[in-house]
């Protein structure tokens, strides 16, 4: 371990968001890291819990990168984890500005960030080197619906990642509502077959780079219970069978899971990722099918920290030291998670500075 600090920089500290739970994360590592936050708007969480915060222009805001430069050069920052979507995409095509600062930006490639933004292309790629995937329509036209072979169905966007906009079609009446409402938002709807049970879906970790170097993995099976983690639940009208689209807030159950940790080590080295990688699946009579893959860190990451398993630190002190991290088992148990409430006063709000 090092006895010196390590300034890392987490953007999009919002309450909820990735940023936020990177924030709690490091907070955990034994690592000695002092945290410097920023958010594009002052009401966020995160932004309360560090030692330094700042506000940012929005990703894509010609100030922006500017701004984060700034920031890195004052508070002598080594590493930078963005924490928004928008951001990530932001900050890795701009990363040789900040590696020429000697900056360290732990995510993906560009490259690979746009490969796994597009759902359908992502299936197809998969499908190519061999991998089960749920069947996937892409429609331009309401009418071609009526390809559908079998409900119920997922109608959700083509790119992206996260859970928003994600619907569950019991049958063509249904799918083709989704389908407009999402048209309507200028979203191209996918639509794709559901799979398996809601008890058997699972969410992966791995971190994979440099051709493998590094190789660690954790698997967790979802708890699908209550409004924190079930964004739509349903019941077949005759079978009674529960169908359920999760939410992007995990908690469940920690286990080897030897099997489905396979399949998310297999389908990092078949993309050749070079970072963290987070895929969901389910267990299914045809094996251990992914159906949403996102190209960085999870949410679940703090879930994973508990049990001994911080991806976060893990990348980093690689990154940095070049360091392998023991293959040490990590406990097994639950973790569950809950909402919390904090008060902050005018005073506290107004003290985050512009950057």
């Amino acid at each position: 371990m090092t006895e010196f600090e390590i300034c890392v920089l987490v953007t999009g500290v919002g309450g909820g968001s990735l940023g936020r739970e990177l924030i709690k994360t490091l907070q955990h590592a034994k690592t000695n890291y002092r945290i410097i936050a920023t958010d594009m708007a002052r009401l966020r969480t995160g932004l309360f819990e560090t030692s330094s915060s700042y506000i940012t222009p929005k990703a894509g805001s010609e100030f922006y990168i500017p701004t984060i430069l700034k920031i890195c050069k004052k508070e002598n920052v080594k590493v930078i984890i963005p924490g928004s979507e928008s951001e990530i995409k932001e900050i890795v095509k701009n990363k040789q500005k900040f590696e020429d600062e000697e900056i360290e930006i732990l995510a993906n490639s560009l490259d690979i960030i746009q490969k796994c933004s597009d759902k359908f292309e992502m299936v197809e790629l998969l499908e190519k080197k061999g991998f089960v995937c749920p069947k996937t329509l892409l429609c331009q036209d309401v009418l071609e619906l009526e390809n559908i072979e079998k409900f119920p169905v997922i109608v959700k966007p083509r790119s992206g990642s996260g859970s928003q906009n994600v619907f569950l079609a019991h049958d063509l009446e249904e799918a083709k509502f989704f389908f407009r409402y999402l048209k309507k938002y200028s979203i191209e709807p996918l639509i794709q077959e559901y799979i398996g049970s809601y008890t058997e879906e699972y969410t992966v970790g791995v971190l994979y780079a440099d051709g493998g170097k590094l190789k660690t993995s954790i698997a967790m099976r979802r708890m699908l219970e209550g409004s924190l983690s079930i964004r739509q639940m349903t019941k077949d009208a005759k079978s009674k069978k529960k169908f359920v689209v999760s939410t992007g807030i995990s908690q469940g159950f920690f286990d080897d899971f030897k099997e489905v940790r396979k399949i998310g080590e297999d389908i990092a080295k078949a993309l050749n990722i070079n970072g963290p990688i987070n895929i969901q699946c389910r267990k299914t009579e045809s094996g251990i099918i992914p159906f949403e893959i996102n190209p960085r860190f999870s949410g679940t990451i703090v879930g994973r920290t508990l049990v001994g398993y911080n991806e976060p630190d893990i990348f980093c002190r690689y990154k940095l030291f070049n360091e392998i991290p023991k293959n040490e088992p990590y406990k097994i148990g639950y973790v569950l998670r809950d909402l919390n409430e904090k008060f902050y006063s005018m005073n506290e709000i107004n003290k985050i500075p512009e950057a």
